[in-house]
């Protein structure tokens, strides 16, 4: 069979082997979201032809523009097999991101690569990507502006660059858990192994693709390297107000959505809640029971325990809640015992605080923070502890004493193939 079909509508196929039967793998699948970039496809693709070069790979756009983009996609040369996927009005919710999810899936390579078609992202960098990931045996590469030799200078005004750090910065403290390994977050410029978003439940909104991919996805090592955030070539940016309230959307819809993300940020704001339940519970005790103020105080906390409980329980651990009855009683106990030591850990430090001759309130900030950490640390490796797992080895040797001996030779392979 002759040279690839240079380019290919909706979702055309990947170049053929030679000998006309399955279609071959590429190494790598770049996958490019374009908006009315009819400017730029031409020189980005000769860039990503002369930086890749005998490397196997692919280029999928994906586009979503109103003028005669996809037109011009089609008329492309390259090197490497081209597809265009053109996406009608009604598919577009969610914008960019949600065009990378697409790019993403339908590309057919070991690694998949994110870049933009406007050349802010410098097409030559993906080869040194692709050679961190397979040397390092990363599963995510990140071209960061913020390491050492990287610049944002690309970016249009002081405005932009501080509205992108502030959302950097963001990101980072919610979601430190996922993001502590990387200096640009918000970058749309990176490359990652296909089994990263395999069986990932993507959800993105707006521009920031990376954050998502990185909270959800499946990766165990991370490396970054450097890239000069270029002046957009030609076209105009699309950068502006509506996709700054996406990037507050997208990431809070991170914060109710994934479970193992953000946890102590998600107790403060439960515990914030739990100071209006007791207040409100405490006047009630007071003014509509008539309870002594000991009684009213007492009403109040055990309201707010509750309360926290109930919360925590559906909102910060409800990837690790106990489902029925007994399990909402025996974890609704467990609680109970940390938010009790919580408060005792809360009158001690304050005592003691006091006693030392700080001053009253300084004394109450130790005491509640102490307190506070306290009932999280409690319900974090108590109340709601993450199951155990028996190492693989137990369990193994476990299940080969249960089997019968007929299964012996099987175990046996097990046991060298491991």
């Amino acid at each position: 069979m002759g040279a690839p079909t240079p380019h290919a509508l909706d979702a055309g196929a990947v170049a053929a082997s030679q000998s006309g039967s399955a279609p071959l793998r590429p190494l790598l699948s770049v996958i490019v979201p374009t908006f009315n970039e009819r400017d730029n496809v031409a020189a980005l693709v000769g860039r990503l032809d002369a930086a890749l070069g005998p490397i196997s790979y692919e280029i999928v756009f994906v586009d979503d523009s109103t003028d005669d983009t996809p037109q011009v996609i089609a008329g492309l040369n390259s090197a490497a097999p081209i597809r265009l996927i053109h996406r009608e009005a009604d598919d577009r919710a969610g914008g960019l991101t949600t065009a990378l999810v697409r790019g993403l899936r339908e590309g057919a390579g070991q690694y998949v690569a994110s870049i933009d078609a406007d050349l802010q992202h410098p097409p030559e960098k993906l080869r040194e990507m692709l050679d961190a990931a397979r040397t390092s045996g990363a599963d995510v590469v990140v071209a960061s502006r913020y390491r050492a030799g990287g610049s944002a200078r690309g970016l249009s005004g002081p405005a932009r660059r501080a509205i992108s750090i502030a959302s950097k910065w963001l990101s980072k403290a919610l979601f430190y858990e996922r993001l502590q390994h990387t200096s640009d977050p918000g970058s749309g410029f990176f490359l990652l192994r296909r089994s990263v978003i395999e069986g990932a439940a993507l959800r993105p909104v707006g521009y920031k693709m990376l954050t998502e991919i990185l909270v959800r996805g499946t990766w165990h090592r991370l490396v970054e390297v450097p890239y000069k955030f270029e002046a957009r070539a030609g076209g105009e940016s699309k950068a502006g107000f509506r996709q700054g309230v996406q990037y507050l959307q997208h990431t809070a819809r991170i914060f109710l959505e994934v479970p193992h993300v953000a946890r102590a940020w998600k107790f403060g704001v439960v515990g914030a809640t739990g100071v209006l339940v007791n207040l409100t519970f405490l006047w009630s005790g007071l003014s509509l029971l008539n309870l002594a103020p000991i009684g009213a105080w007492a009403f109040g906390v055990e309201a707010s325990i509750v309360s926290n409980y109930g919360l925590n329980r559906s909102l910060t651990w409800r990837d690790r809640r106990q489902d029925g009855v007994a399990g909402w009683v025996a974890q609704g106990a467990s609680y109970h015992a940390t938010a009790v030591a919580g408060i005792a850990a809360n009158f001690v430090i304050f005592g003691a605080a006091t006693l030392l001759g700080a001053a009253t309130l300084a004394a109450a900030v130790a005491g509640l923070a102490g307190g506070t950490a306290m009932n999280f640390i409690g319900a974090s490796r108590l109340t709601f502890a993450p199951a155990r797992r028996v190492p693989f080895e137990i369990a193994r040797v476990a299940t080969r004493r249960r089997a019968p001996a007929t299964g012996a030779p099987a175990d046996l392979a097990e046991e060298k193939a491991a």
